[in-house]
C-alpha cells in the first residue's frame, strides 16, 4: 500500500546495505555506514519489522542480531536520520545575552537539583548571619538572624568574636566607613 499523507520534508532518510550475506549462523554484519543508535533505524527482515534492543543492536557500523537470520532472508534497513549533536561552547564564551530569561523571576537562582545531576531554578535562600561570642562565664553564645526574621543590631554585631554569612544571592560591598556590607 502506498504512503498516504504529506511528503517527508526534512531529515536524512537513506537505505543502508550490509556487506555480508545471511548464512544461518552469523549474527554480526557490517553496515554501509555508521549510525549513532539502533533507534534511528527501521530494520525489516523478510517483511517483518524488527524491534531494536530485542531483535538487534548497533554499534557504529556493526549490526548485531539476537538470533542469526536464516539463509536467503531479505532485509531492508532504513536510516531515519542522525541524532542531533549540539556542540559544547568554548569556556568563557557564554554570557547573559545567551541565557534564556523564560521562567526567571526575581529572588530565584540556578541551583543543582537534589540528585546532583542537573541544574534547576530554585528560590534564593534567606540570608542568615551566625555570630559567635562568649558570655562572662565563658560559655559560647550563638546569635542568628533566624532566617531573616530577626535583625542583629550594630552593637550586638560588634561584640561577635567570629561570624558566618550563609545564603545564595549575596552582593558584597564596602561602605564609606570601611565596613563589609552584604546585600540580597
Amino acid at each position: 500500500m502506498p504512503y498516504i499523507g504529506r511528503g517527508i520534508q526534512t531529515g536524512e532518510y537513506k537505505l543502508i546495505t550490509l556487506t555480508e550475506s545471511f548464512n544461518g549462523s552469523r549474527t554480526e554484519f557490517t553496515m554501509s555506514e555508521s549510525v549513532p543508535s539502533e533507534k534511528v533505524l527501521l530494520v525489516i527482515l523478510s517483511g517483518v519489522l524488527q524491534h531494536w534492543g530485542d531483535a538487534y543492536t548497533v554499534s557504529g557500523t556493526t549490526l548485531t542480531f539476537s538470533a542469526p537470520p536464516s539463509t536467503g532472508e531479505s532485509i531492508k534497513i532504513l536510516k531515519l536520520g542522525d541524532t542531533l549533536n549540539i556542540a559544547t561552547p568554548s569556556q568563557e564564551t557564554v554570557g547573559t545575552a545567551q541565557l534564556s530569561k523564560t521562567g526567571i523571576q526575581a529572588g530565584y537562582v540556578f541551583k543543582v537539583n537534589d540528585a546532583g545531576n542537573a541544574w534547576e531554578l530554585g528560590q534564593a535562600s534567606t540570608p542568615e548571619v551566625y555570630g559567635f561570642h562568649k558570655d562572662s562565664d565563658g560559655k559560647l553564645i550563638v546569635t542568628t538572624t533566624n532566617q531573616g526574621a530577626d535583625n542583629i543590631t550594630n552593637t550586638v554585631y560588634e561584640n561577635f568574636d567570629e561570624f558566618i554569612y550563609a545564603s545564595s544571592g549575596f552582593t558584597w560591598s564596602v561602605n564609606s566607613s570601611g565596613n563589609l556590607i552584604a546585600t540580597i
